[in-house]
């Protein structure tokens, strides 16, 4: 890929009237993605269940929303949930149009992949796309055959990206997604490696983003043991390096990725948008 030009401009904030026009908070560095690297594709990785990286991938889109440019939105839900999201962005986010999107399937998942902020995120980009006519979103996941993930299921995913790419090819796409899919290198942990989701995409125009650790929790699931039940809720995530200014930089201690996010503090852990029954 090309080299990736975080200059000055990393540092500049968003226009003065675009927190007011869209009301989101500057992003450091998200002017430099989209004035100046202009990539195709920009993959954001998460952990799943904090409060604060999907309130950061809002704040990207909203640095591009607030250029005016035509732009797609990836968001990790299956396809089958994607009348639901259409209806919710086109409605005016009343509380009937909350419960609606809610009794869709995808938000019965536990995990962090439908908590709060992740509704908070679908929410702003319903504002978004109310004052910026063309702002579209993709639901892009893709069934695996095996528990966690699978080939099938990055290939699946990197080609709902491309189709989205080539069915509006003057917009840029950004995607949220687990960082493991994120990644442009291979899955070792899940062996035999295979390739991660961004690495099916055009090399030269994608970019993929990590992210800081500063300590914190998340919402997350899992067993003690193999035989034991799943339980969720907040789980400790230990501090990973010094602390670092909000914003997006150059460069990742993480293999596959271009660029870092930090978010400035620490995570908070984001419960499921739909309490359990």
């Amino acid at each position: 890929m090309k080299t990736i030009l975080f200059s000055v401009l990393a540092m500049v904030a968003a226009p003065a009237d675009a927190p007011a026009t869209t009301g989101c908070t500057p992003l450091p560095g998200a002017e430099t993605l989209r004035d100046v690297q202009r990539p195709d594709f920009v993959i954001m990785g998460e952990a799943h269940g904090t409060a604060e990286l999907p309130a950061a991938f809002a704040d990207l889109v909203c640095a591009y929303a607030a250029s005016g440019t035509s732009l797609t939105v990836g968001l990790e839900f299956l396809p089958a949930e994607q009348p639901a999201l259409d209806a919710y962005l086109a409605s005016n986010g009343d509380q009937a149009a909350r419960q609606a999107l809610l009794a869709s399937p995808g938000w019965t998942i536990r995990d962090g992949r439908a908590s709060q902020a992740i509704f908070d995120l679908v929410e702003a980009l319903r504002k978004m796309k109310a004052t910026h006519g063309d702002l579209a979103v993709v639901a892009f996941d893709h069934p695996s055959e095996r528990a966690g993930t699978s080939a099938a299921r990055e290939k699946g995913m990197a080609e709902l990206l491309l189709a989205a790419r080539r069915a509006r090819p003057a917009a840029p796409v950004l995607a949220l997604t687990g960082n493991g899919h994120a990644g442009k290198s291979e899955w070792t942990s899940l062996g035999p490696p295979f390739p991660a989701m961004s690495q099916l995409l055009p090399a030269d125009k994608t970019l993929a983003i990590s992210f800081h650790v500063e300590g914190g929790a998340i919402w997350a699931c899992g067993r003690e043991t193999p035989e034991a039940e799943e339980t969720c809720g907040p789980r400790p995530i230990r501090v990973r390096g010094e602390s670092r200014p909000r914003g997006i930089s150059a460069g990742s201690s993480r293999k596959g990725f271009d660029a870092t996010l930090a978010v400035g503090t620490a995570f908070s852990p984001s419960p499921p948008a739909k309490p359990a029954p």
